[in-house]
């Protein structure tokens, strides 16, 4: 039986009746398969958004009409678009809803010239460009900002990277507790071993990371509505649209 520097007896203390436990080694990090490679954050909202558009210039051909029939609120409630804002052959005011490399809602007609598209698909690429540039900033100063409010402490050699200066969220580690305890009538001891596993963050998921659908204003009716009675000379004013009764005051 183990017995440790300070016991006297066998058995004396329950203590000694444990057999020391072997700690696991820590197997390695694996290394991923691509030498050299990192991580790269995860795109913002905004960059998709302008990728989507460029993607959508470069391979539409501009005579596909958008499958959610387009928004003919003409500006009132959405925003005026800042890349076709009007259609050049019915006039139709257009909004940021109407996407530049669809056809108009109302006639069809292609937006976008072949000189239009070309200029347009330049400006996505730089506007890319620009938020990647201002994203990187941001980031580089929240990073900073950081640094400051530790106190910039230099970080010892093989010491872990804190997750703010990283980028990267830490993952709570497990921890195992050990539980010893004795049976007054049998006089036996039980260990029992408990880990406690912290959950982390979850990430958002696609469906929480997807925009609300926004309100779109439908086409107005093909026909005009009018009446289509002759009216009453003796009635003027009468209401051509229902059948009213008159009764006379007695």
């Amino acid at each position: 039986m183990h017995r440790t520097a300070w016991s006297k007896a066998a058995g004396s203390v329950p203590s000694d009746r444990l057999r020391p436990t072997q700690r696991p080694q820590q197997a390695p990090p694996k290394q991923s398969k691509g030498k050299g490679k990192t991580q790269e954050p995860s795109k913002s909202k905004a960059i998709r958004k302008l990728e989507s558009f460029a993607e959508g210039v470069r391979k539409s051909s501009g005579r596909e009409k958008d499958p959610k029939g387009g928004c003919f609120c003409q500006a009132r409630e959405h925003d005026l678009s800042p890349y076709t804002a009007i259609c050049r052959g019915c006039g139709l005011i257009l909004c940021t809803i109407n996407l530049p490399y669809y056809a108009c809602p109302h006639c069809s007609a292609v937006l976008l010239s072949d000189i239009a598209r070309s200029s347009l698909s330049a400006r996505f690429e730089e506007e890319i460009s620009k938020q990647v540039a201002k994203e990187e900033e941001e980031r580089s100063r929240a990073v900073q900002q950081a640094r400051d409010a530790e106190g910039a402490f230099p970080v010892l050699p093989g010491s872990a990277t804190p997750s703010v200066l990283s980028g990267t969220p830490s993952r709570p580690a497990a921890q195992t507790h050990k539980v010893l305890s004795v049976n007054s009538k049998t006089k036996k001891y039980t260990v029992s071993s408990y880990t406690n596993t912290p959950v982390s963050s979850r990430p958002a998921s696609r469906a929480e990371s997807e925009v609300e659908e926004v309100h779109r204003v439908a086409a107005p009716p093909p026909e005009v509505d009018f009446v289509k009675r002759t009216p009453d000379r003796n009635h003027p004013w009468n209401n051509m649209r229902m059948e009213l009764l008159y009764v006379p005051v007695k």
